[in-house]
Parts: structure tokens; sequence; C-alpha cells
């Protein structure tokens, strides 16, 4: 059989021996005002110089989630996901022309000062690029990455995980524009306000309202997320173009 090719007759796939399982982790953040993934490129074959989600084989006495996450860090920061989430189990039988692969794949967030690329062979790449059409994904890791951002958008309208994407004091105008990146819409400023405010433990003040500006200004209030809570009239955000005002519903 070729070395990038599927083994494709009962035959050759008993030939790939007894299953690789591994546990991979889309991590999603906010930098340069886009919406990233965090990815690494493979140097060797198959697959080679395209890109794939930070994987590892798990160690016989780890937990799964905990081998996901050790497969991103470096350079992630050690505590920076409170909230992964198991996205599911990929097993398509050619999904990997080398042997019968099993890949269990979580997802999360975090703010983008938790990750430090410098340390790691890991790059946060714009979910633009590879959306764009024209980028290579290694195995089925752009059928991941879709379904990782369809599960990031149906969590954002349901909870207040976009808090996490932000830093740990911000203002209500920094949490809209995450909803706005990663929807690709603009968004009714006063009714996404009053509903943010109305919603039980989406947002507390903040203790440390920072400095005061040298100006006259008022500066804006600033606010903290100390836990996740589930919106109870959930958000109807849908992805769409841009310059299209949207109400929260």
């Amino acid at each position: 059989m070729e070395p990038n090719s599927f083994p494709k007759t009962p035959e050759e796939q008993g030939n790939l021996g007894p299953p690789v399982i591994s546990c991979h982790i889309a991590i999603f953040s906010i930098a340069n005002n886009q919406l990233m993934l965090l990815l690494a490129e493979r140097s060797e074959g198959p697959f080679r110089f395209q890109w794939e989600l930070p994987g590892t084989t798990p160690a016989p006495t780890e937990e799964l989630s905990a081998s996901a996450i050790r497969a991103a860090t470096p350079p992630l920061a050690p505590l920076a996901i409170d909230d992964l989430q198991q996205l599911g189990v990929y097993s398509e039988p050619t999904r990997d022309p080398r042997h019968r692969s099993i890949a269990i794949v979580y997802w999360g967030v975090t703010h983008h000062s938790n990750i430090d690329t410098a340390s790691s062979g890991l790059q946060l790449i714009p979910i633009s690029e590879w959306q764009a059409g024209d980028f290579r994904f290694a195995f089925d890791h752009l059928q991941i990455a879709i379904d990782a951002l369809e599960a990031l958008r149906q969590s954002l309208n349901s909870t207040s995980l976009a808090t996490r994407l932000c830093a740990s004091a911000f203002t209500i105008s920094e949490l809209q524009r995450v909803y706005e990146v990663i929807f690709g819409i603009e968004i009714a400023a006063g009714n996404f306000h009053r509903k943010v405010q109305s919603t039980p433990g989406f947002i507390t003040a903040a203790l440390d309202q920072g400095q005061k500006p040298k100006g006259r200004g008022r500066p804006a209030q600033r606010f903290n997320s100390p836990a996740l809570v589930q919106v109870a009239s959930p958000f109807q955000f849908q992805p769409e173009p841009r310059h299209h005002q949207t109400d929260p519903g």
C-alpha cells in the first residue's frame, strides 16, 4: 500500500493492527480582534506541512481530558481552561492511512494571555484563514475544527462562556465584541447590555475598577464572571456577514 493511500480492502484494513487511541484539543482564543484556533504544523508524513489539532497518546493511568490538556502544554498556561468539554469521538476507519485510529477530542476557550506560542511549536491561526478554502488540514481535522466552532457558538448562546475569552476584568462592550467576532455580526448594544445585566450571575461588578482616566470622562464600569451560568432565555445569534444589526433575542 502506498505511504499516503488509504486501506480499501478488508485485507488491507486487517493489516493495520489494533486501533491507536489519541486525545486532541481544540482551543479557541481571540487576539488582534480575530477568533483563533491553536494548531500545529506537521513536520513529517503523512500530511507533512499540513495543520492539525494538538494531540497525544494518553498515559495508562491518565484521564483523557488531562491528556488533551497536556497536548497543548506549553504553550497553554496551567489551569487556563476551566470548562473543558468533550466534542466527540472520531473513528472513521480510513481517517489515518497508517493505522486504525480513534481520536477523542475536547474543546475549550481561554484568554490569549494564557497562550505563549513562543515556547512551543504550536501557533494561533485565525479561523478566517482555514475558512478561506486554501488552508490544508491533516487527517479529518478540518471537520473536527468545524464541529468545535459550532459547539463554541452554541455554548455562547446558552451560557456565559464568552466571559472566558475576556480579561479577568472587562467592560460589557468588550464582552459584546467577543460575540461579534465569533459570530461575524454586529450586535445592537443597548439590548445586549440589558440582557447581560439582567441574567443572574452572568457578570458581577469588579472590585478593582482600574485607573481613573486623566480627562473628565467617566470610565466604563468593569466586571468579572466568577462562575459560568446558563442563560435562561438563550441568545439567538447566528453567524452572518458583518454589518448586520442583530438583536440578542
